[in-house]
């Protein structure tokens, strides 16, 4: 594809603007001030926004980054440490990225004395599409491509630095699979945030909804390295999606119980 947006030579220098790195930072625009337009309607207040999207993007580029280095390819890292921190080349991982950040929320509820469901319902909804942002960015770089295929929405990498190693094949688009249905569970989410809102509802559909995305995308995924269990039939991802599902459906089970008694 294209993972360079925008290249080209300023005083005999090769300037160059990646991709990833661009949809990247859009994601997280669009997450502060998406968040910003929904506090208001939730009643809180932005100074906690402000706060909260500053310690998200720490803990999820942390998180994100560290996933990927630990459990994806820590044979390359160990050998290139100088690329650990390189997030602009690709290499990031989603789970790790929302783990992180749901520890590091939880954590800023407690402190604050906020409620951890609307805090989560708030968060999600601008997740979603700042997700299905940041991986237009991945399939422009090439990384989390997909398994060959005939189909005929099938992509092609050519790009010498694609990192996609599967180049000159055909594979399944599967950034953009990620992609459309984390843009439609924004709308489902973003619409049950104000129409029959339950306090820490939103962010559990939200939950479960991209863990059952995630488990049925993996099955097109094409980049092996990303570790597997079981002699290969359950990426890490899919394990992580069975745990985050079942607990979300059982939280959201509960918290409806517990509404209808009240």
């Amino acid at each position: 594809m294209k993972p360079f947006l925008i290249e080209w030579v300023f005083k005999g220098h090769l300037v160059r603007v990646p991709s990833f790195g661009v949809f990247l930072a859009s994601a997280f625009s669009f997450a502060y001030f998406w968040s910003l337009r929904n506090a208001r309607k939730l009643s809180l207040e932005s100074k906690h926004v402000e706060k909260l999207f500053l310690l998200i993007l720490l803990s999820s580029i942390a998180g994100g980054r560290l996933f990927h280095v630990l459990f994806e390819e820590p044979r390359f890292y160990w050998s290139h440490l100088s690329k650990i921190p390189a997030v602009w080349e690709g290499g990031f991982t989603f789970y790790g990225a929302m783990l992180c950040s749901l520890g590091a929320i939880l954590l800023y509820c407690r402190i604050y004395g906020l409620s951890s469901g609307k805090v989560l319902d708030l968060v999600a909804t601008s997740t979603l599409m700042s997700l299905s942002i940041g991986r237009i960015g991945c399939f422009l770089a090439g990384c989390c491509w997909g398994k060959t295929c005939s189909l005929p929405w099938a992509v092609t990498y050519t790009h010498p630095e694609a990192f996609n190693s599967l180049k000159g094949l055909s594979v399944h688009p599967t950034q953009l699979y990620e992609s459309l249905g984390a843009f439609l569970l924004f709308f489902l989410c973003q619409r049950n945030l104000f129409s029959r809102h339950i306090p820490g509802e939103t962010g559990l559909i939200a939950l479960f909804g991209y863990a059952l995305l995630r488990f049925l995308v993996e099955w097109f995924r094409g980049d092996t390295y990303r570790g597997f269990i079981g002699d290969g039939f359950l990426s890490y991802a899919q394990v992580i999606s069975i745990v985050i599902g079942t607990l979300a459906l059982v939280g959201w089970t509960r918290l409806k119980q517990h509404h209808k008694l009240f």
